[in-house]
């Protein structure tokens, strides 16, 4: 099956996984660690592991801390090797550096094997360490899987933990009030609310999980799509606060009905009684989950064969089929017949096919559905558009990329689909950058430094981590002072801003991009991914009201890779150049003697919209160009 290339979001470095941002922190150069987390952002592994290997001898501790912590990522996620992990780690804490992210990317490490004890006190040693905010809350988040994986394996996957290996009761306590202070610190941000409601549901705390409830579902996805959210959330208000460990069969049942229909499959998992039909479910997402990411893994490290996901989704459907509630004897199974059934049932949506090269299971549960009319050039398009929520696998590059980027959503004929989790965190991650207190970390990332000027001189189309930054952190401060000039401030002003996101997020890639899919697939059926991608791309920018905050899928690390995701954002990189030059007098404070791409930060908002038109050929043929 072939699927259509997905929208990608990158998100913010502040808000990547620990090993990522202490990668980043390091640039204060161009770094060999910077070139790993580039091509690990491409799928390179081995390339990234050279780079890293060669940045553990620098003479920064912060960079061969960061190398020796990417080198034990690397080891254990995609290899396998745990016990060469250990190594690394060790090495990273003998630094002295950014000890806190390592003892937290350790505690992934134990969580993978299984070993949860061990795991929830490095990751209580991590924050003890951590000296800011995102390391405190690397650390939040494995203390929460480290109490929360191991209740999920016992009571969904019907495994066995050793009892040496799990948390005691005061873990857990301390892990609930952990992911609480976390969630208030940032409302809406799902990782750590997600977190917050399974940890509160085992440890029998029902407000502290219908807090999680509510800030993970705080932010739509923007529009005002159909959803069954607001009746749940309205009977878990109701269910919640009485919830205790001690619940009758009764309570549990209701509750668990309550947590599937908010697509909380596996909260619904957790205190359903076992015999329930909501069990099984769980226990096949989980299944899926863990086989689709286990088949990534193999296809990176050239291991892997495309038919092997398929033959998986196959078989953990088939066993499910007779274990589904049926009002006779179960039908007879056929693989097709499965998702149509699981929609029906929990509403699942399920994609097989070809994304970014690679063939990958989007899976995830729809959570609002709308009808919408796209405009552009004289032309327009009617979508249906899924906004999906619950995701047991968002492809393989997603997985990849372990929390620094992910599909945003992807179209197929005239219906799009958008991953709300991707877009809410992006949002949220954006606003968070706002903070004064923050402003030390950007300034690392976006300083204009010699970093962005000697990568340019050695590939002058390439991707260029600081003019990205500057270009993002350009268009919030600009969105954060108008907001400010119309006399909001405080949590007035968070709440516009974060409304106010959601809102150009949604516009600039489901509407724009998605929708100039559907309009060119009516105009010109044949064209190539590449082509698609790249018009796609010129139309998000051109339509945006705010083109510096939804540039972050065109200035990404995959910038001339093999996919068409990159090979378009090569020919926009080269079109811009272009621009710039042909426009060079309208540009305040541009250097023509020097490279183009550094300077791409000096672009207004509507220059950018004039440059992005220029390269388009609907906008030519429609005379706007």
């Amino acid at each position: 099956m072939r699927r259509r290339a997905p929208f990608v979001l990158l998100l913010l470095a502040w808000n990547a996984s620990p090993t990522l941002v202490q990668g980043q922190r390091s640039r204060d150069r161009v770094s060999l660690v910077f070139r790993g987390e580039s091509a690990l952002q491409r799928q390179e592994i081995g390339q990234a592991a050279d780079a890293f290997r060669a940045a553990a001898t620098d003479s920064s501790a912060e960079r061969r801390a960061a190398a020796e912590r990417m080198l034990g990522f690397i080891d254990w996620r995609f290899y396998r090797r745990f016990a060469g992990a250990r190594l690394h780690f060790e090495r990273a804490l003998g630094t002295g550096a950014d000890s806190a992210a390592t003892f937290a990317e350790s505690a992934r490490l134990e969580i993978a094997e299984g070993r949860y004890r061990q795991a929830f006190a490095l990751a209580e040693r991590a924050r003890s360490l951590a000296q800011d905010d995102y390391a405190s809350r690397a650390a939040a988040l494995q203390m929460g899987n480290a109490v929360v994986e191991p209740a999920l394996v016992t009571r969904i996957d019907g495994a066995t933990v050793r009892e040496a290996d799990l948390p005691d009761s005061a873990a857990m306590r301390t892990a609930v009030s952990t992911l609480l202070a976390a969630v208030r610190s940032a409302p809406g941000r799902v990782e750590e609310a997600h977190l917050l409601v399974l940890a509160a549901l085992i440890a029998g705390d029902g407000p502290a999980a219908l807090e999680g409830f509510r800030s993970y579902y705080l932010i739509d996805a923007g529009g005002t799509a159909r959803s069954p959210i607001p009746a749940a959330g309205a009977t878990l208000a109701k269910l919640l606060p009485a919830w205790r460990v001690a619940a009758t069969v009764r309570e549990r049942t209701r509750l668990a009905a309550a947590l599937g229909r908010a697509r909380l499959y596996d909260a619904a998992g957790l205190v359903a009684p076992a015999s329930s039909e909501l069990v099984v479910y769980a226990a096949y997402c989980r299944r899926l989950g863990r086989e689709a990411d286990e088949n990534y893994r193999r296809a990176l490290i050239g291991e892997g064969r495309r038919e092997d996901l398929t033959r998986a989704y196959y078989r953990a459907s088939r066993d499910l089929w007779p274990r589904l509630a049926w009002p006779g004897a179960p039908p007879r199974y056929y693989p097709a017949l499965a998702g149509p059934e699981l929609a029906r049932r929990y509403g699942t949506l399920v994609q097989l096919g070809v994304t970014g090269g690679y063939y990958d299971l989007h899976f995830g549960h729809v959570v609002g559905d709308e009808t919408l009319t796209v405009r552009q050039y004289g032309r327009q398009a009617r979508l249906r558009l899924l906004v999906i929520d619950g995701m047991v696998s968002n492809g393989l590059q997603s997985w990849a990329w372990d929390g620094a980027g992910a599909h945003g959503g992807w179209q197929r004929s005239d219906t799009v689909v958008q991953v709300r989790p991707v877009f809410v965190e992006h949002t949220i991650a954006l606003w968070l950058t706002a903070d004064s207190a923050r402003h030390e970390r950007e300034r690392v990332n976006t300083a204009d430094s010699a970093a962005d000027w000697a990568l340019a001189a050695e590939d002058s189309l390439g991707y260029l981590p600081g003019v990205a930054a500057r270009i993002r952190r350009d268009g919030r401060d600009a969105l954060v002072d108008s907001l400010r000039g119309a006399g909001l401030q405080g949590s007035d002003l968070a709440s516009a801003f974060i409304r106010a996101v959601s809102r150009l997020s949604r516009a600039s890639s489901i509407l724009a991009h998605e929708g100039r899919h559907a309009i060119d697939d009516a105009l010109l059926p044949a064209l190539s991914t590449e082509e698609r991608e790249f018009r796609a791309k010129l139309s998000e920018v051109a339509f945006a009201a705010r083109p510096k905050l939804v540039m972050s899928s065109i200035l990404h690390p995959n910038i001339g890779d093999a996919t068409p995701h990159g090979r378009a954002n090569l020919r926009i990189m080269a079109g811009l150049v272009r621009w710039m030059r042909l426009h060079a007098v309208e540009i305040r404070g541009l250097d023509r003697n020097r490279a183009m791409l550094p300077q791409l930060p000096l672009l207004t908002d509507e220059q950018l919209r004039r440059a992005f038109r220029s390269m388009d050929p609907l906008a030519r043929t429609a005379g706007v160009a």
